[in-house]
């Protein structure tokens, strides 16, 4: 028995046209409906149904073009606001040196202006220097000025800020000037206590700023914040000068005298400028002592 081939029915199979063909067919069906489109506009409908089946698929190729764009701005924005924080900053850093600057300057001026004022008294005459440096030994107590010799400046005057007495020219050289500081153990200052009219000495400790009164008796009436001034009764420094305020007063029983120590309200670390007085020749035109102005009387034998 033969073996019968069965075939699957080809009634309504057709064999698959060339790709030439079918190219030709879907071009001439697209041109036809361009054509049907554009002048009769019967293809609106299919636009519409298109662009809203095709709207997501848009959206969704869109978000990368979105995403990159935000980030470069993003980041554009970020270098912009990070180079403006840094100009700023830098600029605030300009405008904080001018301020204190000025600060500085204000300041110097008001001393400045204070010593003028103070040296065109007719009591406190003098020039008007500036403070070059300090000496090394801090317990020398000593500092230099700018001007000497040639400016006029001469030994023995006083040295005053606007705050008070600072201290005495010792040493003149031809364009410094060389001042002992009250502060100084050496110096001994006439002062009184301006509170109660009480006459002492003052006397520089070798510290900083710092002096002793020991010369108080115990049942004197002292205390804390008294404001000395100099008496002037030495003949270098005029009466009435700042000179310091009390910072210490101690009683001890077996004493007579009383402990008292000072600090002077004129420093050196604060005063740019400095007022140098002339000395006061007042004293050193008095005839000697030894010397008196009438002749002496002698007796009759």
């Amino acid at each position: 028995m033969s073996t019968l081939k069965s075939r699957p029915n080809d009634l309504f199979s057709r064999p698959a046209a060339p790709l030439w063909l079918r190219s030709g067919i879907y071009g001439l069906l697209a041109l036809a409906c361009i054509l049907l489109d554009y002048h009769y506009h019967r293809l609106e409908k299919v636009h519409q149904i298109l662009r809203i089946w095709t709207l997501p698929l848009q959206e969704l190729a869109r978000v990368p073009l979105w995403t990159e764009r935000e980030i470069g701005r993003h980041l554009t924005t970020l270098e912009r606001l990070q180079a403006e924080n840094n100009a700023l900053r830098h600029e605030l850093l300009g405008q904080a040196a001018l301020v204190q600057q000025a600060t500085l300057l204000t300041r110097d001026l008001t001393r400045l202006h204070a010593l003028m004022q103070l040296g065109s008294t007719p009591r406190f005459t003098g020039r008007v220097c500036r403070l070059i440096s300090s000496a090394r030994n801090p317990f020398v107590q000593k500092v230099l000025l700018e001007g000497g010799e040639s400016q006029g400046i001469q030994a023995g005057s006083p040295v005053l800020t606007d705050q008070g007495l600072m201290g005495q020219i010792t040493r003149v050289y031809p364009d410094e000037s060389e001042v002992t500081l009250i502060s100084n153990r050496n110096l001994t200052i006439p002062v009184e206590i301006e509170r109660t009219g009480l006459r002492t000495l003052a006397m520089g400790t070798g510290h900083q700023g710092e002096l002793s009164l020991p010369y108080v008796p115990s049942q004197t009436d002292v205390k804390v914040g008294d404001l000395l001034l100099t008496s002037g009764i030495d003949g270098l420094y005029p009466r009435g000068l700042t000179v310091a305020t009390l910072t210490s007063v101690t009683r001890h029983p077996s004493s007579a005298f009383v402990e008292i120590t000072a600090r002077v309200n004129a420093g050196t670390d604060t005063y740019p400028d400095v007022l140098v007085m002339a000395p006061n020749t007042a004293f050193q035109n008095l005839p000697p002592l030894d010397n008196p102005p009438h002749p002496p009387i002698h007796k009759k034998p």
